[in-house]
């Protein structure tokens, strides 16, 4: 399977391969999660309210640590499936996403190449990571620094545990 890897500003996102599992049946589906180029950022403190628009803005890291300011909404994408597999001392969440939002990953990554993408939820930035490569592969592995916080976006993001 096509995969490739991309760092975040220090721990977030890589792009990888297969999942071992998909979410069972029944449980609540992934939000959607909207892609945006940063346009600059700052570390320390963030209050800025939760970006509601599409337009360009202010938005917090969703640990409110960093300030970014991004571009217009490039679009959004809803995992099929979010997993926390049992590997890695628990510090990856791997999401799968259908032929329509792979092709809409695909289609942003590869226009961001060189550039920082973040990905936000909720209007807050969940990852912002420079971009290496188009990712096509239709999976993403996001790896994380700390357990305690692969378990904060687990939660925001209704992973589920693999099998």
């Amino acid at each position: 399977m096509n995969t490739r890897r991309i760092e975040r500003l220090a721990t977030i996102l890589a792009a990888a391969g297969v999942l071992a599992a998909c979410s069972s049946p029944g449980s609540a589906s992934a939000p959607s999660l909207q892609l945006r180029l940063v346009t600059s950022s700052t570390e320390g403190a963030c209050d800025a309210p939760a970006l509601a628009t599409d337009g360009p803005g202010t938005a917090c890291s969703e640990d409110g640590t960093t300030t970014y300011q991004v571009g217009a909404s490039l679009g959004t994408i809803t995992p099929t499936s979010v997993t926390r597999p049992d590997v890695g001392g628990g510090l990856d969440l791997d999401l799968a996403f259908d032929q329509a939002g792979s092709a809409k990953l695909g289609e942003v990554t590869g226009k961001a190449i060189g550039k920082q993408l973040a990905v936000l939820i909720d209007g807050r930035v969940l990852s912002a990571a420079q971009v290496a490569d188009a990712i096509t592969g239709g999976t993403v592995r996001m790896a994380f620094g700390t357990s305690a916080e692969a378990a904060r976006v687990a939660a925001l993001l209704h992973a589920s545990a693999t099998s």
